[in-house]
């Protein structure tokens, strides 16, 4: 069984289950690796119909930007984060992309719609009283344009301009599987 460390990963979880699309919540696969790789586990093994499978580490950001019409103020990530999923895809192999999900809970917002348009012109999802925005972009992609936020917390960040254009809305990427 599974420990649901958060509100982001279950409301995550919802949204696949919603729109049908196969998934493996990870408790820690590193215990499964002989050896293991000594770096940070991801969340999820997903499996989107017409896609690779993807390795994903769900990022839960409360955003209180959504009324200003954008939930993806907030990007930062450890260095952690990044190398671990790498090392992951990599081990995985080619038929294997490793993603961010970040899940923006949009605070404040209420939870009345289930997917439909958000704030930002995207879709939202609602669970447990909240509502969600889910944006995915690959690691490769997030890893070749981050840069330092946090010496001491050993973060890392891309721009907001920067981010806005490599992150795709998860609906869009994922789309429900056929019933």
């Amino acid at each position: 069984m599974t420990i649901r460390r958060s509100h982001y990963e279950m409301a995550f979880e919802a949204y696949l289950n919603r729109r049908g699309v196969a998934f493996v919540a990870v408790e820690d696969v590193r215990h499964f690796v002989k050896g293991g790789l000594g770096c940070k586990a991801f969340d999820y093994i997903v499996y989107p119909t017409g896609g690779p499978a993807c390795l994903v580490d769900v990022k839960g950001r409360k955003s209180t930007a959504a009324a200003e019409g954008e939930c993806r103020q907030r990007s930062w990530v450890t260095r952690a984060d990044v190398n671990g999923l790498l090392a992951w895809e990599g081990l995985f192999g080619r038929d294997f992309v490793g993603a961010f999900v970040f899940a923006y809970w949009l605070a404040g917002s209420g939870g009345t719609e289930s997917v439909g348009g958000g704030r930002d012109g995207r879709s939202t999802f609602s669970f447990a009283g909240r509502q969600y925005s889910f944006w995915i972009v690959p690691v490769r992609e997030y890893a070749s344009r981050q840069k330092r936020l946090s010496r001491s917390w050993d973060t890392v960040a891309v721009p907001c301009g920067v981010f806005r254009s490599i992150t795709r809305p998860l609906a869009s990427v994922w789309p429900a599987a056929p019933c």
